[in-house]
């Protein structure tokens, strides 16, 4: 029997680069859907080194910013992963927009 989606904790991580003009409408339309599902989560931005304000933006949207310089994305997914604290690991574009039904179909 799978536990239902609502008992586990869902770590959206959002590898970012110079992404200011798209992060808060994604930071917020993930906030938005897990809430509208009743879903424990967080939200990481894993900012590797945005030379513009993609992680004051995004913290300012609730989500939190690891700081990272990487330049490459394996490894700054890599870095979201392992500070996450969710069961279920959701790795969203930093301009891609989540809605309810998405995250219930993950």
């Amino acid at each position: 029997m799978t536990d239902h989606p609502s008992h586990r904790r869902f770590s959206f991580i959002i590898p970012a680069w110079n992404e200011e003009e798209g992060i808060e409408a994604t930071v917020v339309s993930i906030a938005t859907a897990a809430a509208s599902l009743g879903l424990d989560h967080e939200i990481l931005v894993v900012d590797d080194a945005s030379t513009d304000a993609t992680g004051v933006i995004a913290n300012a949207a609730g989500a939190a910013v690891i700081r990272v310089d990487h330049r490459q994305i394996a490894a700054t997914r890599n870095s979201g992963a392992k500070a996450a604290s969710g069961d279920v690991l959701v790795f969203v574009d930093g301009d891609t927009q989540v809605t309810g039904p998405l995250i219930d179909a993950v």
